[in-house]
């Protein structure tokens, strides 16, 4: 912690009081780290917007129940601008340096074990990424356990949230060395680039009332912990061989999650691009990412009441029968019982 200077003159002592005090709270506040929230507000707001937003995020957060023992009353601040746009949000391409951002998001580090979080507190106002698709995001670009909102005062597409979750995670915790620093950024260059697989799924299925983007990634976190459990051999693989096995689980879990009719061909071809890519990650080693992502989707199974709609599909079922007909409709009838 930097310390504070005294200052000989007595006047200028006592006029300096206050500032001196604030100073030292914020350096102190900056030194907790993860022990205290964190914020970041697009640089595209107000100074009347920014406090509002501030206020949005951090409204009623000590009776969140995953910050059990985390100092709510304190936080840092941290400004998203165009920059932050073309560096972290990789799946738009028309972000320049003069770019603004208007979405802005709050992180708070939670125990070992309890997962990804995420509340969208202003739902209205964020129109193309759902809470699901920014957990998804976090796990996949390596970050763990954490209580993450979503707050806009404007309509916006939730992009300027995203570059806000990374930045806090690289100005809190930045990259140990230049190797650290370049898994972080090619797992989370995999992370926006399943944002843009999925949003293009969407937008075909958009009138199909059997579908959701919760299916897509549940299906996404299948496939990468498949992977996972095969990285030994993928290793071993030339590069042909290793596109070819991507392919065979790919096509695989697209089967088990009864979604070949929602997926194209060049559709299929993207995901099998994106998991290649997946692959060239520290992330295929990661158990830590294992346990995350098995965690999310199994409270996406659980919870996602859009999901169940999809696996009570006898169609879907039927479809599945090559090889998992057993596993298929323990499922389809725990939900039925479930939500009789």
């Amino acid at each position: 912690m930097k310390k504070i200077k005294l200052l000989t003159l007595g006047a200028l002592l006592f006029t300096s009081f206050g500032l001196s005090t604030q100073v030292f709270a914020d350096e102190k506040a900056k030194d907790e780290g993860w022990d205290v929230p964190n914020i970041a507000l697009g640089n595209g707001l107000s100074e009347a917007e920014q406090e509002k937003t501030r206020e949005i995020l951090l409204k009623d957060l000590g009776s969140v129940k995953e910050l059990k023992g985390i100092d709510t009353k304190k936080h840092n601040d941290y400004i998203v601008d165009g920059n932050d746009l073309v560096k972290y949000v990789t799946d738009v391409p028309e972000f320049t340096s003069s770019s603004k951002a208007y979405s802005s998001a709050l992180i708070a580090r939670t125990k070992s074990g309890t997962g990804v979080t995420v509340d969208i507190v202003t739902p209205e106002n964020i129109t193309a990424r759902t809470e699901a698709m920014y957990r998804s995001a976090a796990i996949t670009s390596g970050v763990y356990d954490a209580y993450i909102r979503i707050g806009s005062v404007r309509t916006m597409d939730g992009s300027g949230a995203l570059a806000a979750i990374y930045k806090i995670y690289d100005e809190v915790d930045p990259a140990s060395d230049e190797t650290d620093q370049k898994s972080r950024d090619e797992k989370r260059e995999v992370a926006q680039d399943q944002m843009q697989v999925v949003a293009g799924i969407d937008a075909a299925n958009q009138d199909n009332s059997d579908y959701s983007s919760e299916n897509i990634l549940v299906m996404l976190a299948d496939i990468q912990l498949e992977l996972q459990k095969i990285n030994d051999k993928l290793n071993k693989l030339s590069e042909d061989e290793r596109i070819k096995e991507v392919q065979t689980v790919v096509v695989q879990q697209i089967n088990n999650n009864g979604l070949q009719d929602a997926i194209s061909p060049s559709q299929q071809e993207e995901i099998v691009n994106n998991m290649v890519a997946f692959t060239h990650t520290d992330g295929l080693n990661d158990s830590e990412m294992t346990k995350q992502l098995t965690g999310f989707k199994d409270d996406l199974v659980k919870n996602g009441k859009e999901f169940k709609d999809n696996l009570l599909s006898d169609e879907n079922v039927e479809k599945a029968k090559t090889g998992f007909a057993k596993f298929w409709q323990g499922i389809k009838d725990f939900f039925g019982n479930l939500f009789k």
